[in-house]
């Protein structure tokens, strides 16, 4: 009797066993997902590409390449691939579609620099264009240093005519070369620019804490740069930003002092509420139900205040501002219905949504029509429409 007693109370036992296993294991991956998640958002990377797989088949004029979501992408991209030996980045451009197979798409390819064979890992990247405004454009410029709270930033100076600059900041992890594909229509409106970089960006100092702050404090080293081009006869802005740079813009209006001298803002697929991109993302990997925690846990990791980079609550600052918005359509991290919200509040906003174009890919799916809208928003904050640029001293 005694030993029927103890296995039924082990038959009682181990499903209760197995239940508190089941959801130990679950809170633990629960707990991997948040606050890895949190860390990877934060932590700098400095890396904008994504994965072409391997070169099938090359000429001259055309690649074909495995038939990926990135490869189908439509419009013009930049290619990147690392050449032999590790010699350095190899880089071309490459068109629409032209045909695809079951397997594969061919796209027309021009502008190749380095290496490039069938079997080359590449990458597709939104910019396409990977040097200087000089080498890249034919455009002059200096780099000069603004000085920030946390010490020297590079930027990219090109000069204008006429005393409102346009001041443009990239996204989260970017680059300036984002800037490189609207500068030719910023540079035929004659307006001076300057092409910045911020704290945590290759060749400007890191952050106190090492980690990126979703332009809570970042907004300072935009106004600093604001500061420089004042110095260098600057009386007006408007401020240029795609994706984290549209958080560090809306920042600035709330925050700087130099905010009264902003005359218009044009933003790229702007981070509007970093609450509805985290949420998203949780959305988007099947695990919505954890994106209270997310937002929690990168509030945590941060010291960040989401309430506060939340721009859909505060539109009263951009109430009188002109403001130019692009918003791709198949952005799969700034939710588009937040870019269309904000617009729709806001009297003097023209919103701009562009079929089929990711993040920060606008001018990508249709570079005409982008160049189009910016140089009709820019044309009367030019001094001298059509007059030629000055070269840099």
């Amino acid at each position: 009797m005694k030993l029927r007693g103890m296995r039924t109370r082990r038959r009682r036992t181990w499903p209760w066993i197995t239940v508190g296993a089941i959801v130990g294991v679950t809170a633990l991956v629960c707990g991997v997902i948040v606050f890895g998640g949190a860390q990877v958002l934060l932590t700098p990377h400095h890396a904008m590409t994504s994965s072409a797989g391997t070169v099938l088949s090359l000429t001259s004029s055309e690649i074909t390449l495995p038939k990926l979501a990135t490869t189908q992408r439509v419009g013009t991209y930049g290619l990147v691939w690392d050449t032999e030996a590790g010699a350095g980045t190899g880089t071309a451009t490459i068109g629409p579609i032209s045909s695809t197979t079951k397997d594969s798409v061919t796209r027309p390819i021009s502008q190749i620099v380095g290496a490039l064979a069938v079997g080359t890992a590449v990458q597709l990247n939104p910019n396409i264009h990977n040097s200087d405004p000089q080498q890249s454009l034919g455009i002059p410029f200096t780099t000069v240093q603004v000085d920030g709270e946390l010490g020297p930033m590079p930027a990219w100076q090109v000069k204008g005519t006429g005393s409102t600059w346009v001041l443009f900041v990239h996204g989260i992890d970017g680059q300036r070369e984002s800037g490189l594909r609207p500068l030719p229509t910023i540079v035929a409106a004659g307006l001076p620019t300057l092409l910045i970089t911020y704290r945590n960006d290759v060749g400007a100092p890191a952050s106190p804490n090492g980690l990126i702050d979703l332009g809570q404090t970042e907004w300072r080293d935009l106004d600093a740069a604001a500061a420089y081009a004042i110095t260098q006869g600057a009386t007006e802005f408007v401020l240029y930003g795609d994706s984290m740079g549209g958080s560090m813009v809306t920042q600035f209006m709330q925050r700087s002092d130099h905010a009264p001298r902003v005359t218009g803002m044009v933003l790229d697929a702007p981070v509007l509420n970093w609450a509805g991109v985290l949420q998203g993302q949780a959305d988007r990997a099947h695990v919505g139900f954890l994106g209270g925690a997310l937002k929690q846990a990168v509030s945590w990791r941060g010291d960040i205040d989401l309430n506060m980079l939340n721009q859909l609550d505060q539109t009263e600052t951009f109430a009188d501002l002109p403001i130019l918005l692009f918003q791709g359509l198949a952005d799969p991290l700034v939710p588009p219905t937040e870019s269309q919200q904000f617009a729709a509040a806001l009297p003097l906003a023209s919103y701009v949504p562009v079929p089929h174009a990711g993040h920060i890919q606008s001018w990508n799916v249709d570079p005409q029509r982008y160049e189009t809208h910016l140089g009709e928003f820019l044309a009367p904050y030019s001094s001298a429409p059509g007059s030629p640029v000055d070269s840099p001293e």
